[in-house]
């Protein structure tokens, strides 16, 4: 059984609003990544199904997590497939992500009240996927539909938790922007991080996420 419930997933992300999306063929180099994200206080990380490998990794850094870092939910990012779920599920993924909007996926999900968020463009597609069970609705490519966009789509869809992502560049400034637009979370491209340094990442992604908290 998975470890946390969707509820839960979603009262972190709203407690801790930045999640890492990242991927990288070597296990040590991720498991850097993750100890100094879960430091700046990252309690939602993404990891990507874009590697052939990316299913072993995984599952190693699910170990890992577990073992070291308790409180941290690590997902599975790139899901296409209802088999592709299952096999993330298996090897321990605490929430589900998509590019697209996929029923079958969903119906795994449920099967496991695991968190899905699965993608979504239009208003036509983030109602669906809402419809569906959506933990959070992901916004994809977010960058290229701006905060104005989030904020028209905010108006008839007021209650729907949504997370954007897709090439939002990772600055105090555009996050609260994000924020203010009307978005629950946001997915940050690791790439995009200082991620060569442990002690520079955490102090980078902790100002990034005080930008987002909500306040006290």
């Amino acid at each position: 059984m998975p470890r946390f419930t969707a509820a839960h997933a979603l009262t972190q992300a709203r407690q801790h609003p930045l999640i890492p999306v990242f991927y990288h063929a070597q296990e040590d180099y991720a498991r850097r990544v993750l100890a100094a994200c879960h430091a700046a206080g990252v309690r939602l990380f993404e990891f990507t199904n874009r590697g052939p490998q990316a299913p072993e990794i995984f599952e190693r850094l699910q170990r890992f997590v577990e073992a070291e870092f308790p409180d941290l939910l690590l997902g599975a990012g790139t899901i296409f497939t209802a088999e592709e779920a299952g096999r993330f599920i298996e090897a321990g993924a605490d929430f589900i992500i998509q590019p697209v909007c996929s029923p079958d996926v969903a119906a795994v999900c449920r099967s496991y009240d695991l968190a899905w968020l699965p993608g979504a463009q239009t208003l036509n597609e983030v109602y669906e996927a809402h419809r569906l069970g959506a933990t959070l609705v992901k916004v994809f490519p977010s960058a290229y539909l701006t905060p104005e966009y989030l904020r028209i789509l905010r108006g008839p869809l007021p209650q729907v938790p949504l997370m954007v992502t897709g090439g939002i560049q990772p600055t105090v400034e555009s996050l609260e922007e994000w924020k203010a637009a009307g978005a629950t979370c946001v997915g940050l491209d690791a790439r995009l991080l200082d991620t060569d340094e442990p002690a520079r990442l955490t102090a980078q992604v902790r100002e990034l996420l005080a930008a987002l908290q909500p306040a006290m």
